[in-house]
């Protein structure tokens, strides 16, 4: 299908048109039509979601909990919220989710993952939502930076598109968790970083998608530093604003040393890796159109996958999960977990751009509802049957629902449009 385009011509704009346009192989539709949502403010969110573990031996371990008030932990609320309350998620925790403890005791390869109960959202749809990871760092001089020695601080946020929601997605490093099945496809980062496969992709299978395969928007080799495109310090990550170093908020050294006293440095101090996840509220999208499945974190695009070589996806239900990558055991079981706020799932719709120019720039901005995602793409000519289209590097700002560009106006850079990459 060819894409729908606006051509806006303004007198005003000596070198600048406006196609206002998007490319995605469905209708137009005026607004998105919400399929789910869920912002977890109340306790009766727990009757809409399916809580699947694994290993079932120890579901003990694995924790979720709606409504939770995560304001204690000086988390900010995630945004579009005036509130602090959201989904928590724990797994592999020391002793039990009822009765945790700091000795460390050995652990299980474990986790969970929560669906919409019974829902079908269909071949095509858009998956939404905010999500903060929250870890210990090391007790050294390093903190947050160093994952190598933070003592099971190192956990994986999972989200995943076209599983039957009634099985657990839960993932390790690089295999399942026994019991475990991965029905759909599935995307995994971690808080910390440093395990070489930060930023992975599961293909309806428990192995990750390789480099090679293509589905990495970091590409295919390593960089210059010789980073693989999966590696959290990868140029690419690095690049990408949001994934700048954060701290923790300052109230949870205070809770660190209130939950064990004895360690030798304060294990919230310090900043997390560069391109690492954890410490900040992201915005994270998954559209899947069709075969075609689109993973960006805060409007920039992770990884795309076809799937029409894989065969049939369990289902037509989302996932999001919480899991260990090894057996061992966290110190600071209260300080590692994973926060989901504000989730949408609505059908996918062609945003559109609007433009205004001031000065001698060209503002363009477009429904973050609709458009997280989307790259900004430019072209010299449309008058070409072989027109060039290129992503535009300009800073995009979210401000109260909407994404925004501000840029200026040349000759070369005379018709844009949005583009799911």
């Amino acid at each position: 299908m060819k894409p729908k385009l606006f051509f806006r011509p303004n007198p005003r704009f000596s070198p600048a048109s406006v196609i206002v346009a998007s490319l995605l192989c469905a209708p137009l539709f005026a607004s998105a039509t919400v399929l789910f949502s869920d912002n977890f403010n109340t306790t009766n969110s727990a009757a809409l979601w399916t809580v699947n573990v694994a290993p079932v031996a120890n579901a003990a371990q694995q924790d979720a909990v709606f409504a939770f008030d995560y304001s204690a932990f000086g988390i900010p609320p995630a945004p579009g919220s005036t509130d602090t309350l959201g989904l928590r998620l724990r797994s592999n925790i020391p002793g039990s989710a009822a009765a945790p403890v700091t000795t460390r005791p050995p652990g299980t390869l474990s986790g969970l993952s929560v669906s919409p109960t019974g829902q079908n959202f269909g071949t095509s749809y858009h998956l939404s939502f905010y999500a903060w990871v929250n870890f210990n760092g090391s007790a050294n001089a390093s903190g947050l930076a160093d994952n190598g020695n933070s003592e099971g601080g190192t956990h994986n946020v999972m989200f995943a598109v076209g599983t039957s929601g009634t099985v657990p997605l839960v993932v390790g490093n690089t295999a399942l968790a026994s019991g475990a099945s991965m029905d759909g496809i599935g995307f995994a980062t971690t808080g910390d970083g440093g395990i070489g496969s930060d930023y992975r992709v599961y293909p309806k299978s428990g192995t990750i998608s390789t480099a090679a395969s293509g589905v990495y928007a970091a590409g295919t080799a390593n960089d210059t530093n010789a980073f693989t495109p999966m590696n959290n310090v990868n140029v690419y990550y690095q690049r990408i604003p949001s994934l700048a170093p954060h701290t923790a908020p300052a109230i949870q050294q205070t809770l660190s040393t209130a939950e064990y006293g004895s360690d030798a440095a304060n294990t919230q101090a310090g900043s997390t890796q560069i391109g690492a996840f954890g410490f900040a509220w992201h915005r994270v999208d998954i559209y899947k159109s069709g075969a075609i499945v689109k993973w960006s974190i805060d409007n920039t695009a992770i990884a795309t996958i076809d799937t029409t070589s894989i065969g049939a996806l369990g289902g037509n239900n989302i996932a999001i999960g919480d899991s260990d990558i090894n057996t061992t055991t966290t110190r600071h079981p209260s300080l590692l977990f994973t926060l989901i706020d504000n989730l949408v799932v609505t059908d996918i719709t062609s945003p559109s751009i609007t433009a205004s120019r001031s000065s001698t720039n060209l503002n363009l901005s477009w429904p973050e509802a609709t458009g997280s995602g989307f790259s900004l793409q430019y072209a010299p000519s449309i008058l070409s049957s072989n027109m060039l289209w290129s992503n535009y590097a300009a800073t995009v700002t979210s401000a109260s629902g909407v994404l925004s560009a501000t840029l200026p106006t040349t000759n070369t850079q005379g018709f844009f449009r949005l583009k799911l990459p």
